[in-house]
C-alpha cells in the first residue's frame, strides 16, 4: 500500500459559514470552495469543545476531553504517546509543525513558550513531532515564537505595528493594522510550509501540521489587504435575541458581560468571556455589521495565503498523493443570539465547523450529510495511512465513508464542555433532525429541532410534547459515551 502524505490544516475561530461551498454568497474562498470540490465536503461537522485547547488535543488524539483530560485552556496536554504526531512519527513519517499549537498553557513554561534563537531554528521533538516552527497567540497580540524571529530577519521592528480601532469600546478590537499583508503571520506559514514541501524526499511520506492564527480575534486586518467582505453584503442575525424561547439560565449573562461574577465561573476569565456586554454590543447595527465584516475578510486573507500551498502541491507534484485536511477548532458567535465570540455553548454558530478532506488517489468528490466531529480526523488519517494500534479512541475512521460510501455506526456526535470540575458542565449529542444539551447538576437543557428551527431559537427541553424526544437522544448519548468507554482484557472469570 501506498500512504499518503498527509496535510492538517486547522484555523482558529472559523465559522461554518464562512467558506463559500458550504452556501454563503457574501464570502469569496476559492481556494477553501477547490477542496471541497475536488474531495469532500461535510455538512454537519462539530467541534468536540468550544474552546481551543481542549478542541486542538481532540483533533490530535481522537479521544473527548472527558478522556484526554485536557478540560480548558491552560491545561497540560496528555502523553504525547496518544497524539497523531507521534504515532505517525513512529511509523516512519518526516513530521513537522508550524504555526499555532496550543496544546500547552500558554502562561506557563513549556515546549510552547520556549523561546526560539534568533535565527529562528525549529524546535526538535516538539510535541511528538520531529520538529516544529511555532506561534503563540493572535494578531497583535501573537507576534512571538518562530514567527517573531523571522519577522527581525524581514528587517521588522516588532513594536512599531500600531492598531487603528474602528470603535472606542471594543471587545473584538476591530480595526486597521500597521502590518503588510507579506508580513502577516499567515504569509510567513505559507512560506515555511512551501519550503518545507520543497525538502521532502519522494520515499518518505510526510505530516505537516499547520495552524493558522486567524480568524480568531482580534479582528484586524493588514493595512494593505484589498480583498475584503462588504460591510453591507455581511448578513446579520435574522432573530432579536427576546425572541428565543426558554433559554437556559447562564445565557443570559452572555449578553449583559456579567458571567465572570455568576456562579458558573471558575477561577479564571472564562475564554472569550469577561466583561463582555455582548447584547449591547451587536444590538449596533452598525458595529455589528463592521466587525463581523472585518472576520469575514480575515478568512478571505487566509484563503489566499493557502492558495499559495495548494499551488506549491501542485507544481511539486504532490496533490494527488497527499492527504489534505482542512478545518477549524471551534466557531465564533459573532453576534448570534446576542452573543458574542465562544464560551459554554452549544449553538450552530460555535458549534458547526467548517471540515473538507481531498485525497485524489484515495476517493472521488463527494458531500458527507452525516454528523462528523473531529475526533474523527485523527482515526480517519491514520485509517488512510494503515496504521493500527491498540489506543482507545472515541473518534470513528471516516474512510469507509469517503472511499465505499458505508454509513457512519454512530447516530450522532458529542459535544463536551467543562469550564471547571465544579462548574458549568455540560454534554451535548447532535443528530441530522436534533441538538441536546444537559447541564451537569443543572435544572435547565436545551433541546432543538434542527429541520424545523435552524437558528436555534426555540429550546424544546421543558416541552411535554418532546419528553419521548429528549429520552430518546439521552439514551443515545449515554451509548456513545459507554461505546468509548475503555475496556480490559478479561482472561478468566475470576
Amino acid at each position: 500500500m501506498t500512504r499518503p502524505n498527509v496535510i492538517l490544516i486547522t484555523t482558529d475561530q472559523q465559522r461554518y459559514d464562512s467558506v463559500g461551498i458550504n452556501g454563503s454568497k457574501f464570502i469569496r474562498t476559492p481556494n477553501m470552495d477547490r477542496i471541497g470540490m475536488e474531495g469532500a465536503v461535510f455538512r454537519n461537522a462539530y467541534c468536540p469543545n468550544t474552546v481551543c485547547t481542549p478542541s486542538r488535543v481532540s483533533i490530535m488524539t481522537g479521544q473527548h476531553l472527558s478522556r484526554h483530560g485536557s478540560y480548558n485552556i491552560g491545561t497540560n496536554p496528555p502523553e504525547y504517546r496518544t497524539f497523531l504526531s507521534h504515532i505517525l512519527r513512529r511509523e516512519g513519517y518526516r513530521t513537522h509543525h508550524i504555526g499555532k499549537a496550543h496544546w500547552h498553557p500558554w502562561g506557563a513554561s513549556n515546549a510552547e513558550t520556549m523561546k526560539p534563537d534568533e535565527e529562528g531554528t525549529p524546535f526538535q521533538d516538539f510535541a511528538g513531532f520531529e520538529s516544529a516552527e511555532v506561534s503563540v497567540g493572535h494578531a497583535t497580540w501573537g507576534i512571538q515564537g518562530h514567527y517573531a524571529s523571522w519577522l527581525k530577519q524581514q528587517g521588522a521592528e516588532l513594536g512599531s505595528f500600531k492598531l487603528k480601532r474602528l470603535f472606542q469600546q471594543d471587545y473584538n478590537e476591530t480595526g486597521e493594522w500597521d502590518l503588510p499583508s507579506k508580513w502577516h503571520s499567515g504569509a510567513w506559514l505559507a512560506g515555511r510550509a512551501i519550503d518545507f514541501l520543497k525538502k521532502q524526499q519522494k520515499d518518505r511520506p510526510f505530516y505537516l501540521n499547520l495552524g493558522f492564527q486567524d480568524p480568531h480575534h482580534p479582528h484586524v486586518l493588514p493595512y494593505d489587504f484589498v480583498n475584503r467582505v462588504h460591510p453591507n453584503a455581511v448578513p446579520v442575525p435574522e432573530a432579536r435575541p427576546e425572541d428565543d424561547r426558554n433559554i437556559p439560565e447562564h445565557i443570559p449573562h452572555f449578553r449583559s458581560g456579567t458571567l465572570i461574577d455568576s456562579r458558573f465561573n471558575g477561577r479564571f476569565e472564562m475564554a472569550g468571556n469577561g466583561k463582555y456586554a455582548w447584547g449591547a454590543y451587536y444590538s449596533d447595527e452598525h458595529k455589528s455589521r463592521m466587525t463581523r465584516a472585518y472576520y469575514y475578510s480575515m478568512v478571505q486573507l487566509i484563503d489566499d495565503q493557502l492558495g499559495q500551498i495548494l499551488s506549491a502541491l501542485d507544481d511539486l507534484g504532490l496533490t494527488d498523493r497527499t492527504l489534505l485536511v482542512f478545518t477549524s477548532d471551534h466557531g465564533e458567535m459573532l453576534g448570534d443570539h446576542g452573543i458574542g465570540q465562544k464560551g459554554p455553548l452549544v449553538y450552530e454558530g460555535v458549534t458547526h465547523i467548517p471540515l473538507l478532506m481531498r485525497y485524489p488517489h484515495g476517493f472521488s468528490s463527494k458531500q458527507v450529510d452525516e454528523c462528523v466531529s473531529l475526533v474523527d480526523i485523527a482515526p480517519t488519517i491514520l485509517d488512510f495511512a494503515g496504521v493500527e494500534d491498540d489506543i482507545r479512541r472515541d473518534g470513528c475512521s471516516i474512510k469507509p465513508r469517503l472511499q465505499e460510501g458505508k454509513p457512519l455506526a454512530r447516530k450522532g456526535i458529542r459535544i463536551e464542555y467543562k469550564e471547571e470540575p465544579d462548574r458549568i458542565r455540560c454534554k451535548c449529542w447532535v443528530t441530522e433532525e436534533w441538538k441536546l444539551a444537559v447541564y451537569s447538576g443543572e435544572s435547565f437543557g436545551e433541546l432543538y429541532d434542527r429541520k424545523r428551527d435552524p437558528g436555534e431559537h426555540c429550546n424544546l427541553f421543558y416541552e411535554s410534547d418532546f419528553q419521548s424526544v429528549k429520552s430518546a437522544l439521552m439514551t443515545e448519548l449515554l451509548s456513545d459515551m459507554e461505546r468509548s468507554e475503555p475496556v480490559n482484557d478479561r482472561p478468566s472469570r475470576v
